[in-house]
């Protein structure tokens, strides 16, 4: 140890500043990823509840949600502000959402019938089948022909 004073040690301690900085960045991502989740559930639909719900695929990366409320309208967004949006907005809708995963994916991938979106219909508890059933026919006449209904796991009836 020449050029160290007698009696001085040399610490060697970790720069911890990166690992901070990295688990900071991740953080902020997982809150980012969570609220545009979040902002597409609204949480004035009170889902029905059924012995046989399932969570959704955690493979699935591309999905559409729409809440319909018990007037029958579709609402896109959470909290009042929500836009409401009629069967015939929501035919509109759709097909320009069927647009953008068009633009999205290779043409040989869509003509195998790859690259559409998962529609999530959260469809409120007290809302009549006809209702439901117009916002799936709205979602076919679109081009969409996979969709899901949410629900809570439960029993029936049950509160």
């Amino acid at each position: 140890m020449s050029g160290s004073a007698p009696g001085m040690e040399n610490k060697c301690e970790p720069n911890l500043t990166p690992l901070l900085d990295v688990v900071l960045q991740l953080v902020m991502f997982f809150m980012l990823c969570a609220n545009f989740i979040m902002e597409s559930v609204n949480e004035s639909i009170k889902l029905p509840t059924a012995l046989e719900a399932k969570a959704l695929d955690k493979s699935t990366n591309n999905f559409v949600i729409l809440n319909l409320n018990k007037e029958g309208k579709v609402l896109l967004g959470a909290g009042p502000d929500a836009e409401a949006l009629s069967i015939p907005l929501v035919k509109k809708y759709m097909k320009d959402q069927i647009d953008l995963d068009k633009a999205k994916t290779p043409p040989a991938k869509w003509e195998k019938g790859e690259g559409r979106s998962l529609v999530i219909l959260r469809a409120h508890k007290q809302c009549d089948f006809k209702m439901v059933h117009d916002v799936m026919i709205a979602c076919r006449q679109a081009g969409y022909y996979d969709v899901q209904l949410r629900a809570i796991r439960g029993v029936p009836g049950a509160s």
